[in-house]
This record gives C-alpha cells, structure tokens and sequence, in this order.
C-alpha cells in the first residue's frame, strides 16, 4: 500500500474542513455514537461490526435507534490511518439510520491527528456532517494533565493550534480526548461531549455502541 499516497489524500480532506458550528448546541437533539470490534481481533484479514446508537439529548439520552454492520475488513491497522481500516463499515452503519441524526460521536480521534484527519474527521469530511472524535488513548498534541475532577479539562496543542481537549470525564480515570470532526468548533465538541455523559468514562452514544458490540460479537461467535 502507498502510505504517502493516502497522507496526500488526507491532506486534500483537510482542505474542506469546516471548524465552525454549523448548528447550534441548543438545535442539537440526536446524536449518533458509532463503534467497532472485530470477530477476530488480532487478525488481518478478519471481519469487522459496527454500530451505531442513536440517543435523544431533550430526552434524558433515551435510546431512539440501533442498528448494526458486518463487513469483511482487509487493511491493517496503522496508527493515522485508521480511516482507511474503519470507515467502510462506519459508513455502512450510519447509512442504515433512519432518524435524522443531527451529530455523530465517533469512537476516534477528530483532527487530534497529525494532518487533522482523524476518522472522526474524515468520516464528517466525505459525509458532510456534524462529527466529534472521542478518543481513550492519547495519539499526538501537547496537554497539561486534567485535575482529577469530574469535567476538567486541558486544551491540546498540535503544532501551536488547538485541535480539542483532554477531559476528565470521570473521576480517578485517565483523559479522554474530544475533538471537532468537522462542521463544530472544538469548545461546542467539549460541550456536547458532557451532555452526552452519564456516570462513566465514555459519552453515552459511543459507550452503549461498544457494549451492544460485544453481545453482538458474542452472538455471532456461537453461531
């Protein structure tokens, strides 16, 4: 595979990204959390599911919608170049939605990324829709470590521009990152982000997606 060939296609996505809200945080309602696993995780080729959770942010995050992908995957993982292993399937997912989804969260980096081309990012970028990464591992960027305190946060730093923030999403747990995808501003994704949280480390959309994974993947393994 070309790798330079695909950081010139990144570079080419971020030109049409849009770091400004296109919606405002009052006019958000449904948000859409997408997740994936694999059957066989530590495998290349192997096969790969997606969901995706819909919940109603006016209604307490009750859950409105789920639905799920399964698709052969064949591209290995390479840090920076998740897009190119997951998006298929998170396109797959998100096609299958039959509310209109006003904000998607995605379990991945936004433009926390060296060429701002987190799949979060890259998924907002070709979709053209409002999108956040919510990431559990560091990737790239300067940050100051968050006070162990529910809802402190950090501002990080890629080459001197703020990309989003490191977040203390639960108390006595390591940061997660919130970064714009595209059409959002990184201070609305931080925003958005503790609406979307319940009690625990993940934002609801994206936690309930990884937990109705593994009974899905459970499911399929004993078939």
């Amino acid at each position: 595979m070309d790798l330079e060939a695909l950081k010139h296609e990144q570079l080419s996505l971020r030109k049409k990204l849009n770091l400004s809200d296109r919606l405002k945080l009052d006019d958000i309602r449904y948000v859409a959390g997408i997740d994936l696993t694999y059957l066989e995780i530590w495998r290349n080729p192997t096969t790969g599911i997606a969901c995706a959770v819909v919940l109603d942010l006016k209604s307490d995050l009750e859950v409105v919608e789920v639905k799920y992908a399964v698709k052969d995957v064949d591209f290995p993982y390479i840090p920076t170049f998740l897009a190119y292993r997951e998006l298929p399937l998170v396109l797959e997912v998100a096609r299958k939605l039959e509310c209109r989804i006003d904000a998607f969260i995605l379990d991945g980096m936004g433009i926390i990324h060296p060429r701002k081309m987190g799949i979060a990012a890259h998924f907002g970028v070709v979709c053209d829709v409002v999108s956040l990464g919510c990431a559990k591992s560091y990737l790239v960027g300067d940050y100051d470590e968050p006070a162990n305190v529910f809802g402190d946060y950090k501002p990080v730093f890629v080459d001197n521009e703020l990309r989003g923030f490191a977040l203390r999403s639960k108390k006595n747990t390591r940061p997660i990152f919130v970064s714009p995808g595209n059409n959002i501003t990184p201070h609305s994704a931080l925003e958005l982000t503790l609406l979307c949280l319940d009690g625990y480390k993940l934002p609801k959309p994206t936690r309930l997606a990884h937990n109705y994974l593994q009974q899905y993947r459970r499911k399929l393994l004993a078939t």
